[in-house]
C-alpha cells in the first residue's frame, strides 16, 4: 500500500469523505464520520500531526501534501 492509499485508509475511505483540499502543508478534509478516522494509522502513514474539530480533520504532512491530495483524487 503506498503513501495515498494508507491516508485513504486511514480516513475511512471516499465514502467518508466529502470535501478534500491541499492547504499548503496541510490536507484538509471534511468526513461523514469522524469516528472512523485512524489517527494513529494517520502518523503511520507519515503524518507530523493530526487535527479533528467535529467533521473538519487537518492531517499535516508537510510540504508534499499537494501530490498527496492529488495521489488520493486518483484513487476514486
Amino acid at each position: 500500500m503506498n503513501q495515498a492509499e494508507s491516508i485513504l485508509a486511514a480516513v475511512g475511505g471516499w465514502d467518508n469523505i466529502s470535501t478534500i483540499e491541499a492547504c499548503i502543508t496541510r490536507i484538509r478534509l471534511e468526513v461523514r464520520d469522524d469516528e472512523k478516522v485512524d489517527d494513529n494509522a494517520l502518523r503511520e502513514a507519515g503524518a507530523f500531526d493530526v487535527i479533528t474539530v467535529g467533521d473538519h480533520v487537518q492531517v499535516v504532512m508537510g510540504p508534499q501534501t499537494e501530490d498527496l491530495v492529488e495521489e488520493i483524487e486518483k484513487l476514486r
